[in-house]
């Protein structure tokens, strides 16, 4: 259900669905409590992987890397200095298969996994302080001694720019302005906004953290290595101009712009394969 909230490019007015919605929660936060916490939770962190990826086979490596929050299922191909690739909401390693390929006849290792409560990966709820640790734990484990690069996509760009800021970046349709269009969305639906608060506040104190800390802008900036960004015009889910807007403050940030790719077929684009080979060769 998460995927039709954070994947929606409705702008238009209120349905019958939104007042449904919006009683159901209003009761339900007042005479089930308890009730409405899980099904806010249910609904916002449990994302639905496509039957397209769910069917995907692939003849990688694979392998089980244990967390406390469950095991992330790794794919890897190649050998040489590493490259790690993270998807976003609702995707998958698989995502990536075609250009890894490509990664790894180049002389690399591409390394692949899923998130926490997607794919062939454990774990029950998905949030973006568990992405970021997921891709923490597998930086962990691979070591940082020989990374060429973090390749990301949506929302996977924010958990690869919360990690070390001296790292290099291939960011794949990156959600500049996630934290608004994230409420904006979520409370579209009707959802009680102390609900979706409330699910925020508990995820902050379980991990320590705050969401507007893990905004991917500041991290951007801070970032010390070279980054790519492809990036489509016509993206109905992240924002072109919101990228482009960030891309002309910076001079270590280079925009590959695209037309008629969307949010996911410019993942293994060609246009994505050159913005890969231009970041290798920077200095």
């Amino acid at each position: 259900m998460s995927n039709k909230i954070y994947f929606s490019d409705k702008r238009t007015s209120k349905s019958l669905s939104y007042y449904l919605v919006k009683a159901l929660s209003n009761a339900a936060y007042f005479l089930a409590p308890k009730f409405a916490k899980q099904q806010t939770q249910k609904l916002l962190l449990t994302p639905i992987l496509s039957k397209k990826l769910k069917s995907t086979q692939t003849d990688f490596e694979q392998q089980k890397l244990a967390t406390q929050y469950g095991d992330l299922n790794l794919y890897r191909i190649g050998q040489g200095p590493k490259v790690i690739l993270t998807h976003g909401w609702a995707g998958g390693g698989a995502q990536f298969f075609t250009l890894m390929e490509k990664i790894a006849e180049a002389g690399y290792e591409a390394i692949a996994f899923d998130h926490l409560a997607h794919g062939n990966s454990g774990g029950k709820f998905a949030n973006l302080p568990l992405f970021i640790k997921g891709l923490k734990t597998v930086l962990n484990h691979e070591g940082k001694g020989n990374l060429a690069c973090i390749v990301s996509h949506s929302m996977g760009t924010v958990s690869a720019l919360n990690q070390d800021k001296s790292i290099k970046h291939l960011l794949i349709a990156p959600t500049f302005g996630f934290y608004q269009s994230f409420e904006q969305r979520i409370l579209s639906t009707g959802l009680k906004s102390r609900l979706f608060h409330n699910l925020l506040s508990d995820i902050e104190v379980e991990h320590d953290l705050t969401f507007k800390s893990l905004l991917p802008e500041p991290h951007l900036s801070q970032t010390q290595q070279q980054i790519q960004i492809v990036h489509d015009e016509g993206d109905k889910f992240a924002p072109f101009d919101l990228t482009a807007e960030q891309v002309s403050q910076f001079e270590h940030v280079n925009l590959t712009a695209t037309q008629g790719l969307g949010h996911g077929r410019v993942i293994n684009s060609e246009q994505t394969w050159q913005a890969f080979l231009s970041l290798m060769k920077a200095a």
